[in-house]
């Protein structure tokens, strides 16, 4: 796995406390100190990149709680997850919600099939806040969910090898460019 996120936080040595509890058996083994780079509870993202044709890869990102305040600031806005298997002339993402351990959240997920060849430079946006996730490719809105997490999110963009080892090494997908607005102001991450 290969991740470029905007925070980091965990809890002490042996809790269970830290950014995306994705599954209930993680446990801490190394306490990392709270950095909060770009975490906003609102806002717009956007993410240019050719996803991996790699046998067996994953491309995703995903602004996630950093639970950092509340173990419940849990929740996942998924802004694509790309199997390198779905890519061509029309590639499937999975995209939504996942709600993870915030009782506020419901978890909204489904697959979605784009007009783009994900291995070429496509981009994603993401808006969020006051009860809404709008998640578009290339400009068309995929997603309208009428939910949002409403506290501070980290953005984490992942490759994973998610089956047996095998292909070419290394593993890549590339990330051109990436843009995200805390409200109204934008900046570079």
């Amino acid at each position: 796995m290969s991740n470029l996120q905007t925070g980091v936080y965990s809890g002490p040595i042996g809790s269970a406390l830290g950014t995306h509890r994705h599954r209930v058996d993680l446990d801490v083994r190394t306490e990392t100190p709270q950095n909060l780079l770009f975490a906003p509870s609102r806002g717009r993202v956007e993410i240019t990149l050719s996803a991996s044709r790699d046998v067996n890869c994953m491309v995703a990102a995903w602004l996630v709680g950093t639970e950092h305040r509340s173990p419940a600031e849990s929740g996942e806005i998924c802004v694509f997850e790309i199997d390198a298997n779905t890519v061509g002339e029309i590639t499937v993402a999975r995209t939504g919600i996942k709600a993870h351990h915030d009782p506020h959240l419901s978890t909204d997920m489904t697959e979605v099939a784009i007009p783009v060849n994900a291995s070429s430079p496509h981009t994603w946006t993401v808006i969020w806040g006051d009860g809404e996730t709008v998640i578009g490719c290339e400009g068309d809105v995929v997603r309208r969910i009428a939910q949002a997490p409403d506290y501070p999110l980290i953005l984490m963009i992942d490759l994973f090898e998610i089956g047996p080892r095998g292909g070419a090494y290394p593993k890549s997908a590339l990330i051109h460019h990436v843009r995200a607005w805390h409200e109204k102001q934008p900046e570079e991450v």
